[in-house]
């Protein structure tokens, strides 16, 4: 991965997940050697998280030009919940196995309240990298392709059928790297 200027990686665990979940820790560690800074924050709420406890942790790192938000399934609805009301664009957004409706997980609900306001999400974001498995068990593709439509945004399909608890590091390092 080339280093890019001063930029910054958050990366967003999913519902009922961890910072030391799946692969996280490992992208945070390789990033952080080449020269990145990386959080990976622990959200609060496990299986009744609140939309407004998310946005306040992600508030916390105040996004800007310079950071790159990379949500993994929740993660990414919660990135797309914060650029409906940033005040600073950021560089890019990765969503990975993100859903566009709570499906059958009531607790999650109010994650979708309100639905999404495109308009802000992409005036906050001029770049969207969304990822699907082609055959993950919580999250169609029809997701991701609704996703890409309504962001002007680049879907990939991929094999699998983890729901992307392991991840291509170095795939997901050249969506980065196309950033410049």
């Amino acid at each position: 991965m080339k280093k890019m200027v001063n930029h910054k990686i958050l990366i967003l665990h999913g519902w009922n997940a961890l910072p030391e979940d799946h692969w996280f820790s490992a992208a945070k560690e390789k990033w952080e050697k080449k020269g990145f800074r990386v959080e990976v924050p622990n959200l609060p709420g496990n299986y009744f998280p609140k939309i407004d406890e998310w946005l306040k942790v992600i508030e916390s790192f105040q996004p800007d030009k310079s950071w790159i938000l990379i949500g993994h399934s929740l993660g990414g609805v919660a990135i797309l919940k914060y650029l409906e009301i940033a005040e600073k664009p950021i560089a890019q957004a990765i969503l990975i196995a993100t859903p566009l409706t709570a499906m059958h997980f009531g607790s999650i609900d109010n994650f979708f309240e309100g639905g999404f306001k495109w308009e802000n999400i992409k005036a906050n974001c001029p770049k969207f990298e969304i990822l699907n498995e082609d055959n993950d068990p919580a999250i169609p593709i029809e997701h991701g392709q609704k996703y890409a439509n309504n962001l002007s945004g680049n879907l990939h399909v991929v094999p699998g059928y983890t729901h992307f608890h392991t991840i291509n590091l170095k795939f997901l390092e050249k969506l980065i790297e196309s950033k410049n």
